[in-house]
């Protein structure tokens, strides 16, 4: 639904054919670097009502990544859909959806790789490489990122 949206600063480069969809009160922030955002043709990106995504972020989409309401994107985040090269021979390019729950907050320079699935009220702690679904209430750290402890949040705490 896509109304009040802001951008301070530069606003995200968008490339390809794909859809984008966000919901209301979804923000932007510009500065420092730009955040790039490629939906190939059939693919689609979702952002939840909102929901903040700092500077630099790069999100690449080949099938979807969707991120739920009330989730903070750090700055230099990136998240990927696909390895976008086979990694054994003859093993063809890997794809998988990225799903991110609802209030959500994943810290600066955090890498997102295909297939993870992240739970509501989780916090990805900045520089972690999440290779691996986190479960709800969850705070996982490094690379690749682990579980370090559960976190309290109520169903309707909103991390702002």
């Amino acid at each position: 639904m896509a109304d009040r949206v802001s951008v301070l600063g530069v606003s995200p480069h968008i490339a390809g054919k794909g859809a984008i969809e966000l919901g209301s009160l979804v923000s932007f922030r510009g500065f420092g670097s730009r955040s790039w955002f490629h939906v190939l043709g059939n693919a689609r990106l979702s952002i939840g009502s909102r929901s903040f995504i700092n500077s630099g972020v790069m999100i690449d989409v080949s099938t979807a990544v969707s991120i739920g309401k009330n989730c903070l994107v750090g700055d230099c985040v990136v998240i990927q859909d696909s390895n976008y090269h086979e990694i054994d021979e003859g093993a063809g390019v890997k794809t998988k959806a990225v799903v991110i729950g609802d209030n959500v907050w994943i810290g600066r320079n955090s890498i997102i790789l295909p297939g993870v699935e992240i739970g509501d009220h989780s916090v990805v702690g900045a520089g972690s490489v999440v290779t691996k679904s986190v479960p709800p209430r969850s705070l996982v750290a490094g690379n690749p990122a682990r579980i370090i402890r559960e976190i309290a949040a109520s169903p309707g705490y909103v991390r702002f």
